[in-house]
């Protein structure tokens, strides 16, 4: 059946088109600009009057971890934790509501020190006192660093003995005894000692938070969920496809496949699946690797050292042979490529490995990304845009990094960091994207911050790197088109055009007028995938 989409301002991202209606048909879109008299007395066609709001496509996040964000609703969120003390208490809290038995694992996540009254990490002796019967595990914002408590420290064989390693850290104190803090791949460690979650149970958490991505106007999610710690990667791809052949997924998504070393990736690569294979509801999406840390947990790899800490230059967790053998084989592999790399070292390091691959093995249009790119200096701008590799960045990054960044890299190094506009000016393209649930997967807020330059609270006044800002049909852009072409799918989502997949969301005022400090708060009314409402606010 058609519809028809009338008195509404649709901006379709399509070279700056504002459309008046939209005609669509199944899940596409047949004409934008008709003429309504034509289909005035069709009774095949529905006709929706949308009441003067304001009509964009769909937004899609090209990066986030959605099944974390989903289980970590199940753990224990410090997201808005301010110290040690709160930790403490929400810790005791949950415990006791939930009737936690002694023996079993309590997780949770989302803390950062430097939003605490004291900004010092916590330690497995205060992980001991919140929880003195159970193993604990608490991750960091970042989740690149966790805290453990002694109890799951013992169980994992790294408390008496703790491991040495160039791929992560135990860090121990001046007695060799571990702090609790692991760093990197210190963390599993841990992580892979915690019973696992059934395939069902992974798609119930699907199930049970998909809507919280329809509510920010979210249509498509490129969701890096295989180093899941509760799940298995074969588990977690069952399950999307059995829901999208049940016709239960409301959200379209696209999954970025982590495996992190030779055994894991030919697993993979003898399932036989596909580059790209899957429907337009569930498919599999591009090879990803962590071959750094994060910025606030001093484990980005930097080229020089951290300021005020001259050994410390952060962490690789490959070495360049073990990071090109593996990148080798997923691009010969047919593979699309995108590396996690929010240091400067990284993306050297990075940079240099996809340049010979592409001496090497040259492929058409490869799309080869890097997503973060937080740390960047003149010359890993200029090679992104000679190389042609997306900048997959998150804007809302800077809400937590405009806190700590100078103290850590200085204004020297700040100044070609964080550098959106530049790259756009270079011609480089960038997607947007959130790292959910190190931030909140909300498009609004990303897009707030990439127009203002400014922290949620509107700090600070000014903007905190305001020659970086973008306009705000370059930051929607991030969310529409950008994120589209990052999975070679500009051709059939990101613009409200005749043929394109008919994923649109209606807003009750126009993001591109209204006043600035309203774009964050800006409700969603409907969301539409495939022509057929999936959700209304």
């Amino acid at each position: 059946m058609k519809k028809l989409f009338y008195n509404a301002t649709i901006h379709t991202l399509n070279r700056g088109k504002i459309a008046k209606n939209l005609l669509t048909e199944e899940d596409r879109i047949l004409a934008v600009d008709c003429d309504p008299a034509a289909y005035s007395d069709d009774p095949s066609c529905e006709r929706i009057d949308l009441q003067g709001r304001t009509v964009l496509p769909g937004f899609h996040d090209s990066h986030q971890h959605f099944l974390c964000y989903a289980i970590d609703k199940e753990k224990i969120d410090f997201y808005n934790a301010r110290s040690v003390a709160e930790m403490a208490e929400m810790t005791r809290r949950y415990i006791r509501e939930r009737s936690i038995p002694k023996g079993q694992w309590v997780q949770g996540g989302g803390w950062n020190e430097n939003f605490f009254d004291v900004k010092k990490v916590p330690t497995r002796q205060q992980l001991d006192e919140m929880a003195p019967d159970n193993p604990v595990i608490f991750t960091r914002a970042c989740c690149s660093t966790a805290v453990a408590n002694t109890a799951a420290l013992e169980l994992a064989g790294i408390y008496k003995d703790p491991p040495k390693m160039s791929d992560g850290e135990v860090v121990v104190d001046e007695k060799g005894i571990p702090t609790g803090l692991l760093n990197e791949r210190a963390r599993f460690y841990v992580y892979d000692i915690i019973p696992n979650i059934s395939k069902n149970a992974v798609k119930q958490l699907i199930l049970d938070y998909q809507e919280d991505l329809l509510k920010t106007g979210l249509t498509t999610v490129q969701t890096d969920d295989f180093k899941l710690w509760d799940a298995t990667f074969k588990d977690i791809l069952q399950a999307y496809k059995e829901l999208e052949q049940e016709g239960r997924l409301k959200v379209r998504f696209i999954q970025q496949l982590r495996l992190i070393d030779h055994k894991e990736l030919d697993a993979y690569l003898a399932m036989g699946i596909k580059p790209y294979e899957g429907s337009d509801m569930f498919k599999v999406g591009t090879f990803k690797l962590l071959p750094d840390g994060s910025l606030g947990g001093k484990t980005a790899a930097l080229l020089a050292p951290y300021e005020g800490e001259i050994e410390n230059k952060g962490i690789l967790t490959y070495t360049r042979e073990q990071l090109y053998s593996l990148l080798e084989k997923a691009h010969l592999n047919g593979l699309q490529l995108a590396m996690h790399a929010i240091g400067d070292g990284t993306m050297d390091l990075v940079l240099s490995c996809y340049k010979e691959l592409q001496e090497k093995h040259p492929k058409e249009d490869p799309r080869f990304r890097i997503i973060h790119c937080q740390i960047t200096n003149e010359d890993i701008l200029d090679r992104f845009a000679e190389q042609s590799v997306i900048a997959d960045i998150q804007p809302l990054f800077i809400k937590a990094d405009m806190e700590v960044a100078e103290q850590l890299i200085g204004r020297d190094r700040l100044r070609t960091s964080y550098n959106w506009k530049t790259m756009l000016e270079k011609g480089v393209h960038i997607s947007g994207s959130s790292d959910a649930p190190v931030e909140s997967f909300d498009p609004r807020l990303a897009i707030y911050c990439a127009v203002t330059s400014k922290n949620l609270e509107g700090k600070p006044e000014g903007g905190w790197m305001p020659e970086q800002r973008l306009t705000r049909e370059e930051a929607v852009g991030l969310y529409t088109t950008g994120a589209a072409y990052t999975c070679y799918e500009e051709n059939r989502k990101g613009m409200l055009k005749e043929g394109f997949l008919a994923d649109f969301i209606v807003m009750p005022e126009d993001i591109m007028t209204v006043p600035e400090d309203r774009i964050r708060t800006l409700n969603v009314d409907e969301v539409w995938v495939g022509g057929e409402k999936v959700y209304e606010g």
